[in-house]
């Protein structure tokens, strides 16, 4: 497991602990407590529904690592498959490189490759200017030190699904890290309306198709 997680988790156990203790009830102080840790407040309040606010702040903290840990895992696995498969030289390239890599058969000047592509873009840019030309490729182009060569289509396209889910992981962790701040926000609105008038307000956290979290609010009159 994660330390960090632990950490939390072991953190969040102390809480509940030393708020099940607690006897006064302060509307302002356990909101404050909701803000640091979803759930408090409301426990804090004898209100039992302070645990659903606990166990989906660490589904989403979870999920959080999960994704994190997921896009790494990819994002090693990718490399190496283009050490071996586009026998590319071990080292430190940027993120960049790597889409190209997604793109182009090679890095070169032959058909396919990233440099001819580079030098079509040059002439479509500058079709009277030789020396721009020139400039621009000079200044694109990748130098032996990038080689690349893909082995067939099906490495680089198997390389590109590797690439893809990366970027689907870390979307995926980036939504999750809205979603833990939205249930914050949704403990401290919960923890505010159990400890004065707002009984008649209630919010929730939801996810679109694209995984954006949303806070969904309503009142009943």
């Amino acid at each position: 497991m994660n330390f960090t997680f632990k950490l939390i988790l072991l953190i969040v156990i102390a809480f509940v602990c030393t708020s099940l203790l607690a006897e006064e009830i302060n509307p302002r102080i356990n909101i404050l407590k909701s803000a640091v840790i979803p759930g408090w407040g409301e426990l804090s309040s004898k209100n039992s529904s302070g645990y659903i606010f606990l166990a989906t702040e660490l589904m989403f903290w979870s999920s959080h690592f999960y994704f994190i840990q997921e896009a790494e895992l990819k994002d090693k696995a990718s490399y190496n498959y283009a050490v071996k498969y586009a026998h590319i030289e071990p080292g430190d390239y940027s993120d960049q490189y790597f889409y190209h890599l997604t793109r182009y058969e090679n890095y070169g000047f032959e058909t396919g490759g990233y440099n001819a592509h580079i030098v079509e873009t040059a002439k479509n840019k500058y079709p009277d200017d030789p020396v721009a030309q020139t400039e621009y490729i000079n200044a694109n182009i990748y130098s032996d030190d990038f080689f690349w060569e893909w082995d067939n289509d099906d490495r680089k396209h198997d390389y590109s699904i590797l690439r893809k889910r990366i970027t689907q992981y870390n979307d995926y962790a980036k939504a999750f890290t809205g979603a833990i701040i939205a249930n914050h926000i949704i403990s401290m609105i919960n923890s505010a309306r159990i400890s004065s008038k707002l009984k008649r307000l209630n919010a929730g956290v939801q996810f679109d198709s694209n995984m954006n979290p949303m806070i969904i609010c309503n009142y009943r009159f």
